[in-house]
Formats: C-alpha cells, structure tokens, sequence
C-alpha cells in the first residue's frame, strides 16, 4: 500500500518540484542584476543609473485602444503629453473601437490622431490593434497615415514614465525590435486584490521578465507597455480574435525568431480591478485565453525548441505549461496536508517521507515569493498582502469550477473603469 502510495504520488511532486526550480533559475539571474544594479547606485549614488550615449531619433507612434474609456483616457494622454521626448517625434493614435460615449472627443481635444471603427460582430481589443496597424501601414487607406519607425502600445487607463520612449529608442537604436516595459499597478493601495494583484504583477511583470532577460530569453508580452519596430509590424499582423492576444503574439515572434526584450528602467503603470465582479471576467478571459494556447501550441513549441536547440522555444512551453503562481502554490500545500494527515493517522514512513518533500517545495516557493518581492522593491504593504493569498485561491478555485460549469469565455468583455 505504501509503495503504491509513493508511486501515485511521485509524478505530482516531481511536476511541481521541477516547476518550482524552474522559477528559482529565474530569480537567480533576475538577483544577478539587481544586485549588479545596487552596487553601480553605491558607486555613485549622485548619479543613478548609468547614463546612455546618445542614440537616433525614433519616430514613434503611440497607439492607444479604446472601447468607451472617457473615464480614463483624458488623464492617459496627459501623461503623454509629459514625456521626455521631442515633441515632432512621436504622434498619439486612439482606436475609438465601437465606442458610444465621449472617448472620441476627448482624444482630439488632447491633441490625438483618432481612427473610428464600428464592427459590433468582430469586438475587442485585438480587431481594434490589426485595424489601426493596417491604417499606420497605408493598407487600403486614402488618407497617409504618419511617417514612423516604431510602434508603441498602451492601454487607455495608462500612465507612462517619462522616460518610456527615450528607454525604447535606446534599445531599437541598438538592434533590438520587440520590447516590454515594466507593467505596474496604478491603484495599488486601493483594495486588498490591488495589493495582491501588485505582488503578483512584481514576480510576473518584473522578476521574471528581468531574469529571463538575463538569460538571453524572450521576456513575453503583457499587453501594455510594448514596443516594435516598424519591419516586425510589417512582417507580423497582430493576432485578432483572440482572448490573450498579447501572449499569442509573443508565442508568434518566438515561433519567428524575434525575441521579446525586457526594459526595467521604465515603467507604465494600470489600473487593477478592485471587486470580485470586476476581477472575475477578466481573469476568466485570461485563463480561457491560456488554457487554450497551452492546450494547442506548448507540445508543438517544445518540439520545435528541442528539434532547433532553441532555448526560447523551450522556455515559451515551460511558462504555457507551468500553472500560475497561486495554483503552483496551492496543490503542493493541499497535498502536503494530506500526506501528513496519512503519516499521522495510519503511521506511514512514506507518507511522511511525502509530507516532507511536499514541505520542501513549498518552503522553496516562499522563498521564492520573499525574494522575488525584495528584488522588486514591493512597498511592505503590498508585500503583506500576500498573506490574505488563500481567500485569493479559493476565489479564483470557484472561478475554474464556474468556467468547467458554464464553459470557457469565447467573447471578449472590457473590464469596468473607475476615474484617474
């Protein structure tokens, strides 16, 4: 009995052993660079970060897609407004896509170039990128869209560093064509889900995207905060219909050789839902999204790494395949009880030997989360959020049980928006 025990067992422990280590090779190439980064600060704290030579000017477009956003979008292209960029060089451009409130007005009084779409069958976020980069790219349009050179995207309830587009054009002048800012939370002290959502966005947005860069891996797109070069819109359309364009796009340059770069030393900061209704469609699209991708394409990208020696095809599969950090989390601690309540109740010694290795992993994946939050520099409020993360898990566990009862979301929804 207990060899058949150990034997059932063993399969789940080595999945969610290796995963965790995975996510630790991470954390130490991300820890290589920050401190890399505090010493050159001790160095000479006067002066910060290194200055960079000066480099070409990029001619930028910035691109905003927007459904109904009155609320927000005013104080986003504000911040445009502030950036620390010639003026001539960049052009705001918002998709007003299917709207019905005063997104449109608003942009043109802020100064922006706005494109109206109107299709209520084909809706949602990416329709509205693919039909303004087709206007940027001159297809089919009488009217001459702006010259340019790059593509930046943002989301309507986004403000930007200053130094977002001074940081992208350092990294296109120097070769590289598809790049990712750090993609932060806005509202973060506004709720317990803000906070939680801040620490997770820390490991997500910043640790792992750092570590990966290190590593010469592709960091993957978060749908906000992203640049590319004029030759990779021309050669790649942007993904339409589906729910996670963001990470299907990324997964179509991996698949190309286009490896996506991480820039830390800007920053674009959104909005986070703030109640359970708010937080439930959009995390149901995101897992929707995921699930069907992981289901689809992470063997195939596996194959194709192993078949090409390409680390980043390799890597692109283990992140599709790895569960999200409170999963990763929450099956080990599930587990770990349930061998120890074994051990104890009918006195196994490999039940216990279970409970132990289970202990292992999780004591791993706290360190990891402690680590990852001091890398980040996460406030301690944020950082003790963390510990309201089990309400978090069953919350998102009634979410997977609801999607198994009512299937996956096909349609795409925008989240509700509060006020900047």
């Amino acid at each position: 009995m207990g060899w058949i025990f150990i034997l059932a067992m063993l399969p789940a422990l080595a999945f969610y052993a290796l995963s965790t280590l995975y996510l630790w090779r991470l954390l130490a190439a991300a820890l290589m660079c920050e401190v890399s980064r505090r010493k050159r600060l001790a160095l000479s704290p006067a002066d910060g970060e290194q200055k960079a030579a000066p480099s070409a000017l990029v001619r930028f477009i910035v691109l905003i897609p927007a459904h109904d956003e009155e609320m927000v979008l005013g104080a986003a292209l504000k911040s445009l407004h502030e950036l620390d960029y010639p003026p001539g060089a960049y052009r705001v451009v918002v998709t007003a896509d299917n709207c019905t409130d005063a997104t449109a007005e608003i942009a043109r009084e802020e100064g922006a170039l706005v494109l109206t779409r109107t299709d209520t069958e084909r809706r949602g976020k990416g329709y509205a990128l693919a039909f303004a980069q087709r206007w940027l790219l001159g297809e089919a349009r009488e009217e001459m869209p702006p010259l340019w050179d790059a593509l930046v995207i943002l989301d309507a309830d986004t403000l930007a560093a200053p130094n977002l587009l001074k940081a992208f054009a350092e990294r296109l002048n120097a070769g590289q064509e598809a790049l990712q800012a750090r993609y932060g939370v806005l509202n973060a002290e506004e709720s317990w889900r803000t906070r939680l959502m801040c620490a997770a966005l820390a490991l997500n947005h910043f640790v792992k995207p750092l570590g990966r860069e290190k590593l010469g891996l592709s960091v993957g797109l978060k749908g906000n905060g992203m640049a590319f070069s004029r030759s990779v819109v021309e050669r790649y359309p942007w993904p339409e219909s589906d729910l996670t364009e963001d990470i299907a796009y990324t997964l179509q340059l991996g698949w190309a050789g286009v490896r996506v770069s991480f820039v830390p030393e800007t920053t674009v900061l959104a909005q986070m839902p703030t109640t359970g209704t708010q937080a439930a469609g959009q995390r149901r699209r995101w897992e929707a999204g995921r699930s069907r991708l992981r289901r689809t394409l992470a063997l195939a990208l596996l194959l194709q790494g192993v078949r090409t020696h390409s680390r980043i095809l390799r890597d692109m599969a283990i992140d599709l395949i790895i569960p999200p950090f409170a999963e990763l989390f929450m099956v080990p601690a599930v587990l770990s009880a349930a061998c120890l309540f074994i051990a104890l109740h009918w006195h196994s010694g490999s039940a216990a030997a279970l409970a132990f290795a289970w202990a292992v992993v999780l004591a791993l994946q706290w360190g990891y989360l402690s680590l990852g939050l001091w890398i980040a520099r996460v406030p301690r409020t944020v950082a003790l959020a963390v510990l309201l993360a089990p309400a978090y898990i069953v919350w998102k566990l009634g979410l997977r049980v609801l999607g198994l009862l009512t299937g996956p979301t096909r349609r795409w929804q925008r989240t509700d928006r509060r006020r900047m």
